[in-house]
Order: C-alpha cells, then sequence, then structure tokens
C-alpha cells in the first residue's frame, strides 16, 4: 500500500509525487546556480592540488566529523550530539532515496518492503532515528536553557529543531500505522508505536497513514528548499569548503604579486578569492571561533563569528547587482564611487566594508593567533581576510592606528620597531665574545637575535642568556649585528605587504651571501617569518626555535643540569609556535628537565591556548577597550598557584611582565624566557 497509488480529487497520487519533486528540484537549482555564482565573483585561488589530501581531509572532517568530535569535554558532548544527527540524516537519505523515491515513487515499495535489505535496514533506521531524537533534545535544552554564551536562541533554530523532530516522529507513526494496518516483521521500536495506535478504528489509521506520509513527505521537499535560504546552507557548501582547505603552510600568509596587482588589498566583497567568499556560505554559526577568540573574551567588538556572517550577508545583498553589472561589463563601483540616490540605471550603491560592514575598529583588533581556524569545524580561514582588509587600509588608504604607524615608520627609517631606543644591535654582546658573521663566517649556524631581543630592555636579558648557553654546550654559531634587520613579521601582520617583502629580500640576500644554511631564531614570529614566509621568495633555508634546539641539545647531553629555586612553574604557549608550527613538547621537555621544578598546566594549552594579546602587531597598538588581553592570560597563569610563568617568545615575555606588574603580582611572580631558565640551571657547571 503506497499513498501514490491513490487518486486526490481526480489527481494520480504519482502525479502529485513527481510534480512537486520537479517544482522543488527546480527552486532548489536556481538558489544553488544563484550562490554558485555569487562565490564565483570573487578572485581566483589555486585549490586543486593534492587531490588525495582533500578528499582524505573531507572524508575525516564531514563523514567522521573529526574537528567537532575533537572538542567533545564533559562539560560539552554537542559533538557527539552533531554526530549522531548527521549520521542520521545520512541513513534517513539512503531510506529517502530507495523507499520514497524508488519505492512509492516507481511504484516499487511492495517489493522493497519485503526484501531481507528492508527488515535489516529498518533496524537502523529505528536506532537513528532514536539517536537523532535524542541529540536533538539535548541541542534544544542547550540552546535554550543552558546556552553556551557562544550561542543563539534564534527562531530559525527553534523552526530547525522543530522541523526535524517532526520529520523523526512522523516517520515513526508512519511505520507504527502501517504496521497495524498491513501486518509484517518489524522491529521492537516499530512494534512499540503500533501499540500506541493500535486501539484505533484501522480506516482511521490508513487515513491518518495517508495524511502523515504526505506530510512526511512535503517536510523533505520543505527542507529541501528552505536549506539554501537558511543557515544550514553550510550542509551544501561545507564539504566542499573542507575539501579546499589550504593544503600550504598554515603559517604563511599569501603575498601580493606588487608588479602586476593594480590595488592593495581587499575593500569591496568581490575582491576576496572564491574560496574566502565560499567560508561565508559554510558558516555553521556555531560560534567556536567567538568563543576561543582573545579580542572578544576580553570585552572587545571583534567577534569572528559575526565578521564572517557580516561577509556573507554583504556578499548576498550586493552580489545579485554585482553580477549584473559584471554581465554588462560595468566598473563595479565601491561606496565612495557610487552615487547617492542612483537609480536603477546607475552604479548600486553598496555600503564600505572596511569601514560601514566590518569597520578599522573591529579590523585592528585581531592577534593572528589563528584560535578562531583551530576551532572552527569546517576550516573557515579568517586571518587571511583580516590581513587583506589591513592592507587595503594601510597601503591604500594610510588609516593605520598611530602607535602602529610609528612602528613602521621606525621599521621603515630605522630597520626595527623600536623608535625610542639609543641601543645598538650589538650592545648586548659586550663581554661575551659573540662573534658577527662579517669577523666570522665559517659558523654552524646563524643566531638570529630579532629585533626584540636584541634592543628592547627586559629581552635583551634573554639573547645574553641563549649566547651562554650556546657557548657552554659549545655551539659554534655566529649574529649579524648591525647588518640584522627586521624579519618583516610585523609589517606583514600590519598590512604594509611592499614594506616586507623589501626587508625579505634583503634578509635573503645576506643569508646567501653569508652562505647561511641553518638559522637558530628565539622568536616565533621570526621563525614563523623565516622558515615559512620567505620561501615565497626563493629563501629555502632550515629554521629551528631556540626551544627545539635547547631541546635537542639536552637530549644530545651536550650539558647537565642542576636544580634552581623556582618551585612551581607553567608554561604558556604561544601562537605562533603552537597553533602556527605545532611546536608544544620541546618546551615543556626543557622545563621537565630542570629537577625540583613542579610544573602545572593553565586549563587553556596547547592548540587551545589562549593569546597574550601581541601578536598581529598588537603589541604596537593602544589597547583601550575592554579588559587587556594579556591581564586575562596572566591571571590564567596565577591562578595555578605558579611562581614562574615560562615563555618561549619575546612578546608573550613583555605581555607578561606587563600583567604581573598590572595585578602587583611581580615581586612574588617571575616570568622566564626558556633560555633564561636553562642559562641559570647550568651557570653552576661554568
Amino acid at each position: 500500500m503506497s499513498p501514490t497509488t491513490t487518486t486526490y480529487l481526480g489527481i494520480p497520487g504519482y502525479v502529485i509525487f513527481w510534480g512537486l519533486f520537479v517544482l522543488v528540484l527546480a527552486l532548489f537549482a536556481q538558489r544553488a546556480y544563484k550562490l554558485w555564482s555569487l562565490v564565483r565573483l570573487g578572485g581566483p585561488d589555486s585549490r586543486l592540488d593534492g587531490a588525495g589530501s582533500r578528499i582524505k581531509t573531507m572524508l575525516l572532517y564531514v563523514f567522521l566529523q573529526k574537528c567537532s568530535l575533537r572538542r567533545v569535554t564533559p562539560r560539552d558532548i554537542a559533538g557527539v550530539g552533531h554526530l549522531f544527527i548527521f549520521w542520521g540524516f545520512m541513513f534517513f537519505m539512503v531510506s529517502y532515496l530507495i523507499y520514497i523515491f524508488i519505492g512509492d515513487g516507481l511504484g516499487m515499495a511492495e517489493l522493497i518492503r519485503n526484501s531481507a535489505f528492508s527488515i535489516v535496514y529498518s533496524y537502523i533506521l529505528d536506532i537513528a532515528g532514536l539517536l537523532v531524537l535524542g541529540s536533538i533534545l539535548w541541542a534544544a535544552v542547550r540552546r535554550y536553557i543552558v546556552r553556551p554564551v557562544r550561542l543563539e536562541p534564534t527562531a530559525e533554530a527553534a523552526y530547525i529543531l522543530a522541523l526535524i523532530s517532526i520529520l523523526m516522529l512522523s516517520y515513526f507513526s508512519i511505520e507504527g500505522f502501517f504496521l497495524n494496518i498491513s501486518p509484517e516483521p518489524s522491529t521492537p521500536v516499530r512494534q512499540f508505536t503500533a501499540n500506541i495506535f493500535s486501539g484505533m478504528d484501522k480506516s482511521v489509521q490508513a487515513g491518518l497513514f495517508t495524511g502523515i506520509w504526505w506530510l512526511h513527505y512535503g517536510l523533505i521537499l520543505g527542507f529541501l528548499v528552505f536549506i539554501p535560504y537558511s543557515k544550514h546552507l553550510h550542509i551544501m557548501s561545507s564539504p566542499f569548503n573542507v575539501m579546499f582547505r589550504n593544503l600550504k603552510h598554515r603559517g604563511a600568509l599569501v603575498p601580493i604579486d606588487l608588479e602586476k596587482t593594480e590595488t592593495f588589498g581587499v575593500d569591496r566583497i568581490e575582491k576576496f578569492t572564491w574560496k574566502q567568499l565560499l567560508d561565508g556560505l559554510s558558516c555553521t554559526q556555531c560560534g567556536r571561533c567567538q568563543a576561543a577568540c582573545p579580542a572578544w573574551n576580553s570585552g572587545k567588538p571583534l567577534n569572528p563569528k559575526k565578521v564572517t556572517i557580516d561577509l556573507k550577508e554583504l556578499l548576498l545583498e550586493t552580489g545579485p547587482s554585482l553580477l549584473k553589472m559584471k554581465g554588462t561589463g560595468n566598473k563595479q563601483p565601491t561606496g565612495s564611487e557610487a552615487p547617492a540616490g542612483s537609480t536603477s540605471t546607475e552604479a548600486p550603491h553598496h555600503p564600505d566594508m572596511v569601514s560601514q560592514v566590518i569597520t578599522e575598529e573591529v579590523i585592528w583588533e585581531c592577534t593572528t593567533c589563528r584560535a578562531c581556524q583551530e576551532e572552527c569545524p569546517v576550516l573557515i580561514e579568517h586571518v587571511q581576510k583580516f590581513i587583506d582588509m589591513r592592507r587595503h587600509l594601510t597601503l591604500e588608504r594610510s588609516q593605520v592606528p598611530e602607535t602602529a604607524l610609528n612602528a613602521l615608520k621606525s621599521i621603515e627609517s630605522r630597520g626595527h620597531p623600536w623608535r625610542g631606543t639609543t641601543v645598538t644591535r650589538t650592545d648586548w654582546t659586550k663581554g661575551l665574545g659573540v662573534k658577527t658573521l662579517a669577523e666570522e663566517r665559517n659558523v654552524d649556524i646563524l643566531y638570529w637575535v630579532g629585533c626584540t631581543a636584541s634592543l628592547e630592555d627586559r629581552n635583551i636579558k634573554v639573547a645574553i642568556a641563549m649566547a651562554k648557553v650556546l657557548q657552554r654546550a659549545g655551539v659554534n654559531f655566529g649574529i649579524l649585528g648591525n647588518e640584522e634587520t627586521c624579519c618583516g613579521e610585523p609589517t606583514r601582520r600590519l598590512g604594509n605587504e611592499y614594506l616586507f617583502q623589501m626587508l625579505a629580500m634583503k634578509n635573503i640576500e645576506t643569508f646567501k651571501n653569508y652562505g647561511v644554511k641553518k638559522i637558530l631564531t628565539s622568536c616565533p614570529h621570526c621563525f614563523n617569518t623565516i622558515k615559512n614566509e620567505y620561501p615565497q621568495f626563493g629563501g629555502e633555508f632550515e629554521v629551528i626555535h631556540h626551544s627545539q634546539f635547547l631541546a635537542q641539545l639536552l637530549a644530545q647531553g651536550k650539558f647537565q643540569i642542576d636544580s634552581v629555586p623556582f618551585g612551581i612553574a607553567t608554561y604558556h604557549d604561544s601562537c605562533y609556535l603552537g597553533r602556527y608550527n605545532d611546536v608544544y613538547d620541546q618546551p615543556r621537555q626543557i622545563i621537565k628537565s630542570i629537577p625540583g621544578l613542579k610544573v602545572v598546566e593553565m586549563g587553556r594549552r596547547r592548540n587551545k591556548g589562549f593569546c597574550c594579546g601581541g601578536g598581529g602587531g598588537r603589541l604596537w597598538q593602544e589597547e583601550t577597550i575592554g579588559e587587556r588581553i594579556n591581564h586575562l592570560r596572566t591571571q590564567e597563569a596565577l591562578d595555578t598557584g605558579t611562581k614562574v610563568i615560562a615563555t618561549a617568545c619575546p612578546y608573550c615575555l613583555q605581555m607578561f611582565e606587563d600583567g604581573l606588574k598590572a595585578k602587583n603580582a611581580d615581586e612574588a611572580v617571575k616570568a622566564l624566557d626558556l633560555a633564561e631558565m636553562i642559562e641559570a640551571a647550568t651557570a653552576k657547571r661554568r
């Protein structure tokens, strides 16, 4: 018995069935084509390399829900619920194809229901349906009763939860009625449902069966139409977004071809790449990026989820007119070019993306810590968008925060961002016997000191400690001294790609002139830039961070460690060392190698570590809104009861020094670099 075999008001059920399907399919295809056209407005972005890796990523992140499950904790099991809902729908989609479209739609329902496959699959669907219902109930409780801040109790979310619930309940009702009308081998769940309705007259049950069947079919089709207009658009787009993820090193920003480009950065939605536009359509609005963002956590206006949604809305709002103009060959206007009160025959007015949609304040708040990308279940790439918009503000409009602009001017004129210093790059070496490559180029490794460690008072102590440790270990090293200039990392993160490339090319030429093969850095920002971004300009070198190198020296027995009166220590993961380059274990190995030192961990650590607030050029910007990020992180460290906050980054060290003073804890607790800790622990054996 199939509802499609019945005639309704003289219209055969098959005609209604396929007529509705064709109509819905046409509406779905029309919307899908429009969205595809909007994505194509974006610029080129080569994402077709590594087909095997891309397919593997899609299997892991889409079908196995790797990212969602990785974030499951005893207090947040949402990832498990999402997995149940996802796989429940996968099983039901198969059932819709077999039972509804082939069975009912093509008149093969009786044949399919009497097959051995149907009996086995009935058990699968019952389990899937119960898991989906349970997950939906928990999802409703989480979103409307015990919800985390990152989730919003929207009407759309309620509609989706209700729709899925009705789909599952109608499925069980259909099966229960059918079992009472046409007895057949069944499952315990279906038998339980059938028993609920067993007291009804069979003719009534037959009518309810038919009505609920058509309701169920209508809900399936309605869901298909609704998806591309809702936040559940990610069901369609996120598999592609995951598959076309960045396969290059995540620590490297995309360079600008300065010789070919006519404008710098991005100020209009269509100037993003097609993949960046696809990011917006793929957002699940789960808010994980928001919950991890240090700017948002400290009360600042930046919310990465909102930025992604705002860019998506801008694309949906302005995209149709851009497509129309593209079709007619007209110039696409900026907000300032479009005349007010324009008519349909004139260029439409679009809001200025970097001042009206996102706003400069939000753009400059990003620390580029990459926590948002680490948390995103559909692999949205947030950081590059912020840098692209900064590039426009810096190079096209010269709209840079004053303190950041001063740092950029200092780098351009003096080769470093520390504008007020009178120290030279070799002052710290006095009495240490450290050679420059100009004096002795026959060295095994170049110690790239960096601007901060060679010129900033607190971090000069780190450079001295590092040199002493290298000497005690018998390492043949040298420095560039006054030939060293800024690696360019702050300039690139502050949007001045032009100055960055000049600095990078100059440094690469210096390295090659001295025949440098191996470079040691104590700054994760220098480490990431020279290791992952200099290759974009022909600078291929072996680059190692001092935490990695010190761990190697310890493993090789190059020096022995004595106990030191540090007491309790906690380690802070630098974003550019950890999330950007996966260096988590070596720093901890170093700390644990010091006898008598008790190590405690902060709650947010390793890939979930909380930013100190100094990255993305924020070290040279005023923090005037909300609480200071470094004060939040300092308090997290103090809550462990530590006496030493161990770092492996000069930016982090400075931020903790400031944070400890603000908390009036600088006498009881010390912030120390790993090199300082090792130097203190080896000093007795000189």
